[in-house]
């Protein structure tokens, strides 16, 4: 045998033996499959989040104007001036007890993602933000004064397509008095 049918002969051998090139690229075509499922997982979920979550309403829901009432109760009993409210738990962690249990039940029912309160001595606000998975933030905001940090405009919607992008702090007044919707995007 020559040298270099021997080396043909070498060749052949570690094409075929294990963790040669065969092998290689069975593993690459592997991978490149688990990308597949991995994004046909993603794009499934995506569409599911999308269709359980509840579409987003300009209109304020009278429950939300009741836990608007019970907070500024609690909040003037036990003195606190600012406290957030989550589905399942409160901050401070000490307030949990004394939050009634259909608040919890409507921050969940609503797709909230937390309630933001303030009771301050010249204002009193809350704000509802929605549970989104992406921008922008769109949260209920109520301010007992009618007065917000936020550019007041007719039409979120349509303030959103006339800017050039982020950022954004746009409310649109509601139809109860002193509540607006709010959309914010700070580009991040």
């Amino acid at each position: 045998m020559t040298l270099e049918g021997k080396i043909s002969n070498d060749a052949k051998t570690k094409v075929n033996a294990p963790g040669s090139g065969e092998s290689n690229m069975e593993i690459v075509r592997n991978k490149r499959k688990l990308a597949k499922i991995a994004i046909i997982v993603a794009v499934v979920t995506f569409s599911v989040y999308q269709f359980i979550t509840p579409p987003i309403t300009y209109k304020i829901d009278s429950r939300l104007i009741d836990i608007n009432d019970t907070l500024k109760a609690l909040s003037e009993k036990s003195g606190l001036k600012f406290f957030s409210v989550y589905s399942f738990r409160t901050n401070p962690q000490e307030l949990s007890d004394t939050i009634p249990y259909e608040v919890y039940k409507t921050i969940r029912q609503s797709d909230m993602k937390v309630i933001h309160f303030h009771n301050g001595p010249n204002n009193q606000t809350a704000e509802f933000v929605m549970d989104r998975f992406l921008f922008p933030r769109w949260y209920y905001l109520y301010s007992e004064s009618g007065l917000v940090e936020e550019e007041i405009v007719p039409s979120i919607e349509e303030a959103v397509k006339q800017q050039d992008g982020p950022p954004y702090f746009f409310c649109q007044k509601a139809e109860v008095p002193n509540w607006f919707f709010c959309a914010q995007n700070s580009g991040g």
